[in-house]
């Protein structure tokens, strides 16, 4: 049993390491600690009167649980200290003001302004998924926080819904730099630890390697699927399970995202170097904020905060339920949600802006981390539950209620637009499907049809039948042999992943998915194949794109899925 921790009263004692604060203690001489507005397991944030400047403050109480060496206890509060530091050296209107510290009764006191705001997670835990544009708002200012950052040597290595805060003027912030790191700072965590949240921890980081930027933008990427569908992309309701499926599978395909379903791909890409950095990302959400997500577009937003309606399905699919792992509270900071639109109409979704091409490293993140020894598997998970333990969650929310656990609502999935003009395309041998319609037709009624971007003759979706027995797996694993051939495809050919099972469906029955590279440099293909066997027949359909733009082309892929259906018996 725990020894109960006391409290404090401020002059003429000052408080032990293990004291907590009451409404009237007087920290640093001048400023009242009025009433907590946030609890957490490692403290408290707390409304506070700077009595020498008359103005109100926040102020982070840090208190360590009892029992806690002293080293680490020292440890701890080093990384509180960094977290001002590494706020302290940013100016944006998107990062924490950070005022002052205090050290007293051997322990530091940060003190911030205040804020009255919710973050994201409360958001989205109290009403549901944001709007697309709301979260193109937010995705542009967080943007602009994580670039000022990063051009300052800082990575935050947390960014999460319960890390960003909506004010009540409209504004958003990136706060909790508590676990930020300065290139000419020492690592605060032991060898084996991941520290930040599994379901936004980046494949690179999760498997044990090098961080920079990109790993940010990751998180950054899951965050604004989370607040657009409801849910993380890659929630397992395990958080070992849930970092396996960041390195080795595909995001949940979006369902409401609509038009940002370019951006969350472009995000979430497993490849760091591939990854969209932030002028990339920026510049699509501002033409589309511009165009298909201005106030014009099909969901009509007055309020830059405000939820669309689920809208009604006759029998919605039972979502499976989120984990609670998209937030709990978070600490306070300040920051400005832009509202400016760039000039002119937004592009056409084929020539949609995106990435530079970038070189390719070898693909294998998920071997990485199956290749891991037992031992470093279990200090992973242990280094995850360290960090949900000594995590800060405190909120300046204006109820000043303590937080209490919450439950993510299972969201049912609500039917949407596609993110793109589409024409649906039936096929005599048994099958229909939605293809992108300004895209030309071509090919043999009795072989295959081919629909190719006529802004990109390189980008090719490709609907076929052949005759087949056997298993959707083993019908890939023959295809993926003609791959192999240099003639076929330009060495070296790579396989991604080869997936099959329950998640792995096509017009409603068991199917299988084959993901690919061939070539190198600015010629490396990407392609993705998804086939169905059944009645002696193979239902198959492809993307091939160059590598650059797989992430935006994606989305065509997970559409044609969406809405491949067979039209006869088979």
């Amino acid at each position: 049993m725990t020894t109960p921790t006391s409290t404090w009263h401020g002059e003429p004692h000052p408080p032990s390491p293990t004291q907590r604060a009451v409404p009237g203690t007087v920290i640093g001489g001048r400023y009242h600690l009025r009433a907590a507005i946030g609890n957490g397991g490692m403290g408290t944030v707390w409304q506070a009167a700077d009595s020498l400047l008359r103005r109100d403050v926040a102020v982070k109480e840090v208190l360590l649980p009892n029992g806690m060496a002293s080293e680490d206890r020292q440890a701890m509060y080093e990384r509180t200290l960094r977290e001002a530091r590494a706020a302290a050296a940013l100016s944006h209107p998107s990062v924490v003001q950070v005022y002052d510290v205090v050290t007293e009764g051997g322990r530091p006191w940060i003190v911030m302004e205040l804020l009255h705001a919710r973050s994201l997670a409360d958001l989205i835990i109290s009403d549901g998924p944001l709007a697309p544009r709301a979260v193109a708002k937010i995705g542009v200012a967080l943007l602009g926080a994580l670039e000022v950052a990063h051009s300052a040597g800082v990575l935050h290595r947390d960014v999460k819904p319960a890390n960003v805060l909506i004010c009540t003027d409209g504004r958003c912030v990136l706060t909790d730099f508590g676990v930020a790191r300065m290139p000419s700072e020492s690592n605060l965590t032991t060898p084996g630890m991941v520290l930040g949240s599994p379901h936004f921890i980046s494949p690179e980081r999760a498997v044990g390697g090098a961080f920079g930027p990109p790993s940010d933008l990751f998180s950054l990427g899951v965050s604004l699927f989370t607040a657009v569908e409801g849910r993380p992309p890659f929630d397992r309701g395990d958080p070992f399970e849930t970092m396996r499926a960041v390195v080795e599978d595909p995001p949940v395909r979006p369902v409401r995202a609509g038009a940002l379903a370019p951006v969350l791909y472009g995000l979430l890409e497993k490849d760091p170097v591939k990854r969209w950095d932030v002028i990339a990302a920026r510049q699509v959400l501002r033409e589309l904020l511009a165009g298909p997500l201005a106030n014009s577009a099909t969901h009509h937003v007055t309020d830059p905060y405000a939820v669309v309606p689920p809208t009604p399905v006759p029998a919605p699919r039972p979502a499976e339920a989120p984990s609670g792992q998209i937030g709990g509270r978070a600490m306070l900071a300040p920051g400005e949600l832009p509202t400016d639109r760039r000039p002119g109409p937004a592009p056409a979704f084929p020539g949609a802006p995106v990435a530079p091409p970038r070189p390719n490293p070898a693909h294998g993140l998920g071997d990485r981390l199956r290749r891991l020894p037992m031992g470093a598997k279990l200090g992973i998970a242990a280094g995850i539950a360290a960090a949900m333990l000594v995590a800060v969650v405190a909120v300046a929310s204006m109820s000043g209620n303590t937080p209490k656990p919450v439950a993510v609502p299972t969201v049912a999935p609500s039917p949407t637009g596609p993110p793109f003009p589409v024409k649906s395309f039936a096929d005599d041998r048994g099958f229909v499907l939605d293809v992108p319609a300004a895209w030309t037709q071509s090919g043999k009624p009795t072989s295959y049809y081919d629909f190719v971007d006529p802004q990109d003759g390189a980008r090719r979706l490709r609907v076929n039948v052949e005759t087949a027995s056997g298993t959707p797996t083993a019908f890939l694993q023959a295809a993926e042999r003609n791959l192999r051939d240099p003639k076929r495809c330009a060495a070296p050919y790579q396989r991604i992943a080869l997936r099959d099972g329950a998640s792995v469906q096509l017009a409603g029955r068991p199917a299988a998915e084959l993901e690919y590279t061939c070539g190198t440099g600015a010629d490396m293909r990407h392609g993705i194949w998804r086939a169905l066997v059944t009645g002696g027949k193979a239902y198959v359909f492809n993307l091939s794109v160059e590598d650059s733009r797989f992430a935006e082309s994606r989305v065509i892929y997970d559409h044609a899925v969406e809405t491949y259906r067979l039209n006869k018996a088979s």
